[in-house]
């Protein structure tokens, strides 16, 4: 049976000599076009609502070149690696690769969305005879519709990008979505790629086997908004409530609880009644008492910040949004007393792509795997003594980045706290706190987490006027258990061991 690609493939031995330039119409601008904005469109078109593709599918890899140096303008036009494409067309990219991971294989996007003042950059620095594979600003691309993605294909096995019959941006032949020649492997996967794509409305280019148009381009028009202006919050959906994973991040509370050297007490839990009634009916009922600050908790604003809000005047939208996990656990298994680092978001936003406004950052240090142990978990186990204690923590360079520029809505970590253990002035709670960031603290089995695509509902005590309290706090992902819905939470005799699942 012939594929859709084998069928392009004919095709394009009649079309190709009569085939208008790329760039969706025939080009008549000169070589530096004297064009100085977006072309004036007329008609009816959506609104725009333009998605961030990693955080609608985690699975999704990021390689934009266009924010690096080593792309065919040669150095980086992008301020940011990023990737969008307008809602309908996202979803049915994440569509793809869904269905190409069951046969080993993800998408590694190299540009998506892109703003119109870079389509004329690319025009005017590209030579006359290479034309063909740009798009003329006259007219605007469908990459500034967010209607068009240049991408591939990974191993899932490997992690590594698949070979294809020419590298990304090639200006030959070899770019060509028919091309025949060359080894039988890169063509195949050329070919998969294609009919996975059209069979969810993207149409490949015939003179770039990496460039795919979404079928309704012609409802949105072009764009010429910097990545940094498109609302971040709108591009992450909440997962389904009837099908998604819940897995609980939170320690019980116990007398084993650990709470902060200092505190003069832990939590007690003192039986009222546990039987019988007078009545006949058994009924059991308890007191507990424990101080706002220990076990999985919440740290208030108030807490390091004399305007900060109190436990009850947290904004419901700093406890409930989609969540980040950033892994560190290599950095803290070198160093104990390891801080989170501006390069370490660097690394992360290359990966991921930029940390989105409005995010709940959580901090993936490797610690759980020490809770309750007191020695272990804080590095010191002298009653009263919070003068001598090891662990991980955030930096607070990167703290600045994320609450400052990224204006993030809260921070976690699963650790005793946000500051790393020697923190002799808590200076990374100072930071946060001073801006309305709450923390989250001692979280448990962030291993069970993907990088992006949760979502996380961390939900206190609502204490009036604390400055903390204990937190219930459980992740929602996409998807379901082995097909059913369900809740993920470790058996009580591992964690009553100190071990992680």
């Amino acid at each position: 049976m012939h594929s859709i690609a084998s069928f392009a493939a004919a095709l394009f031995l009649i079309s190709v000599a009569t085939a208008p330039a790329r760039g969706d119409v025939v080009s008549t601008s000169p070589t530096i076009s004297t064009v100085t904005a977006p072309p004036v469109e007329r008609g009816v078109y959506r609104a725009p609502d333009l998605v961030e593709l990693t955080t609608l599918e985690p699975g999704i890899r990021l390689d934009i070149r266009y924010a690096r140096s080593d792309n065919f303008a040669g150095r980086p036009v992008y301020p940011e690696a990023r990737a969008f494409l307008q809602r309908p067309a996202a979803e049915a990219l994440a569509r793809v690769h869904r269905a190409l991971a069951a046969q080993g294989y993800g998408l590694l996007v190299f540009d998506g969305y892109r703003p119109w003042a870079i389509t004329k950059l690319f025009w005017d620095i590209t030579p006359a005879d290479k034309k063909l594979y740009v798009a003329d600003p006259a007219v605007g691309s469908k990459h500034n519709r967010g209607c068009a993605v240049d991408l591939s294909l990974y191993e899932i096995r490997t992690g590594k990008e698949v070979e294809m019959p020419s590298p990304y941006d090639d200006m030959t032949e070899k770019a060509h979505a028919a091309y025949m020649d060359g080894p039988a492997e890169p063509r195949r996967l050329r070919d998969l790629l294609i009919d996975a794509m059209s069979r969810e409305g993207f149409f490949v280019d015939v003179y770039e086997w990496w460039h795919f148009d979404w079928k309704d381009w012609r409802d949105y028009r072009v764009l010429d908004i910097p990545f940094s202006a498109i609302t971040p919050m709108a591009t992450a959906l909440a997962p389904d409530l009837a099908t998604a994973q819940l897995i609980d991040l939170t320690w019980s509370f116990d007398a084993s609880t650990l709470y902060w050297p200092t505190s003069p007490s832990g939590f007690a839990l003192t039986r009222l009644s546990q039987g019988p009634s007078p009545g006949g009916w058994f009924y059991a009922a308890n007191s507990f008492s424990a101080p706002e600050h220990g076990g999985t908790h919440l740290d208030a604003p108030i807490h390091f910040s004399a305007t900060g809000r109190t436990a009850e005047a947290i904004p419901l939208a700093q406890l409930v949004a989609p969540a980040i996990v950033i892994d560190v656990r290599a950095q803290a298994a070198a160093d104990a007393d390891y801080q989170l680092q501006p390069a370490d978001l660097a690394a992360w936003e290359a990966r991921h792509g930029r940390i989105p406004a409005g995010v709940i950052v959580l901090l993936r240090t490797g610690w759980s795997d020490r809770y309750p142990d007191r020695g272990r978990y804080f590095g010191s186990t002298t009653p009263g003594d919070a003068a001598h204690l090891h662990f991980p923590g955030y930096g607070a360079d990167a703290t600045r980045v994320l609450v400052e520029e990224r204006k993030v809505a809260a921070l976690g970590i699963d650790t005793a706290s946000i500051d790393h253990g020697p923190s002799p002035d808590f200076i990374v709670h100072q930071i946060a706190m001073q801006a309305n960031v709450p923390a989250f603290e001692n979280v448990a089995h962030l291993e069970l987490l993907p990088a992006t695509g949760a979502w996380v509902a961390a939900l206190p005590m609502k204490i009036a006027g604390g400055s903390g309290g204990p937190l219930r706090i459980v992740a929602l992902l996409p998807g379901t258990i082995d097909g059913t819905p369900g809740a993920q939470e470790p058996p009580s005799a591992q964690r009553s061991t100190g071990k992680s699942p």
